[in-house]
């Protein structure tokens, strides 16, 4: 009989570990996926294309409905979990509904930050994370009213430019003096600032916005310098929490998000989590990429398989704002590592190569991100590079031509 495993979430991580359960264990479990959303799992990193009329809302989405079913997954979406009850190991549901698991995995995400202001909680404060914030924000951009987007991270600009592609004036504001300053360093977030504003995107730097104007609904902002910018509305992006509810309230040990060991188990046994709600090694990714190499490992361990999940090379490879930006590994340059630089700024193109001990440590795209996935590889794998150093900045097809071929 098969065991009854229960995840919880219903997003890409979960989506992904399902994928990694089907290939690895179909049969042993008999698997349901509770998620709060009331659609199925869908590409979060396509919301912006929505949002600027690029991509249908339902083309986002990763598996249809069939997939799931010809797989025997019963998925259960709309659902808000509850409780975990860990003694009789039992999910309770909103609405009173409880599911019995062998084991249950957490996958529950997490949710946008909502900045501690004034005016906060005014009408036309918003914020960008779901589906539903994508309706909200479709509806907002139909005005072609001024909106202020709060956060210069990837999902502040992701939100401002599918407002501006939608035709709505847009502000960004953000606190630090480079935007993705995760991701980036100052001269690629100088590089992307001047591409996203050439959308048409108005960037403020340096920008502490103290509170939000406006009696009932907003009507515009104030900055700790004293400027004031009007609008209609603000989006709010300036991070993500871990949801850790859920665990705390079972007894599961929380930090900033759910701890767990390299199985990707909790302090619970039989209870796991993944993606970024879970904690590994002092760290929450909040990435899709990890999320993706955890849901591979603790398939393999729910398979029975030798597996261990040890970290991961932190890597973004996307479209922001329009823009190809890549970036992965030690991007900024440790004591006793070189930087090969290339920038042509008139094409909006920068690329920079770190190399400590003759390897590839970390690297920096913006414009040309053709090559991303081979230096990422050469980072992860920690390839010597002094046979193709010469060439390497100019790409896989020069470096290694015959391979290429």
């Amino acid at each position: 009989m098969s065991e009854p495993l229960v995840i919880v979430g219903n997003g890409m991580a979960a989506a992904r570990l399902v994928d990694e359960l089907v290939k690895n264990v179909l049969g042993r479990y008999a698997i349901a996926v509770v998620g709060d959303e009331p659609r199925l799992a869908y590409n979060r990193v396509l919301l912006s294309s929505v949002l600027a009329g690029e991509t249908a809302s339902h083309d986002i989405e990763l598996k249809p409905a069939a997939w799931w079913r010809d797989r025997g997954v019963t998925l259960k979406y709309g659902c808000i979990a509850t409780e975990i009850d860990v003694g009789r190991r039992e999910l309770k549901i909103a609405g009173d509904e409880s599911i019995e698991f062998s084991r249950l995995v957490l996958a529950t995400g997490s949710t946008p930050l909502r900045l501690n202001m004034p005016g906060a909680e005014l009408v036309g404060v918003h914020t960008f994370r779901d589906t539903r914030d994508v309706d909200l924000l479709l509806a907002l951009a139909a005005r072609k009213r001024p909106v202020v987007v709060i956060g210069g991270g990837l999902l502040g600009l992701e939100a401002a430019y599918g407002l501006a592609k939608a035709g709505t004036p847009v502000t960004l504001l953000h606190l630090m003096d480079r935007l993705m300053e995760r991701q980036l360093d100052a001269p690629a977030a100088a590089l992307l600032k001047s591409l996203v504003e050439r959308k048409g995107i108005g960037v403020i730097l340096n920008a502490s916005t103290t509170r939000i104007h406006g009696t009932t609904r907003v009507e515009g902002v104030e900055l700790a310098d004293g400027r004031r910018i009007e609008a209609d509305a603000v989006i709010f992006a300036a991070g993500i929490r871990p949801n850790v509810g859920l665990a705390k309230e079972a007894g599961i040990a929380v930090g900033r998000g759910v701890a767990v060991d390299d199985h990707l188990q909790t302090s619970v046994p039989e209870i796991f989590a993944l993606g970024e709600c879970a904690e590994h090694r002092g760290i929450c990714y909040g990435l899709v990429e990890p999320a993706y190499e955890q849901a591979r490992v603790l398939a393999q361990h729910l398979a029975g398989k030798a597996a261990a999940y040890q970290g991961s090379v932190v890597a973004t490879n996307l479209k922001v704002s329009g823009v190809s930006v890549f970036s992965a590994g030690d991007f900024i340059g440790a004591e006793g590592s070189e930087a090969i630089l290339l920038s042509d700024v008139g094409r909006g193109t920068y690329k920079k190569l770190v190399i400590a001990d003759g390897r590839l440590t970390g690297a920096v795209l913006i414009g040309e991100t053709a090559d991303a996935l081979w230096y990422l590889d050469l980072i992860r794998t920690r390839k010597p590079i002094a046979s193709i150093r010469a060439e390497m900045m100019f790409g896989r097809s020069l470096a290694l031509p015959s391979k290429a071929a």
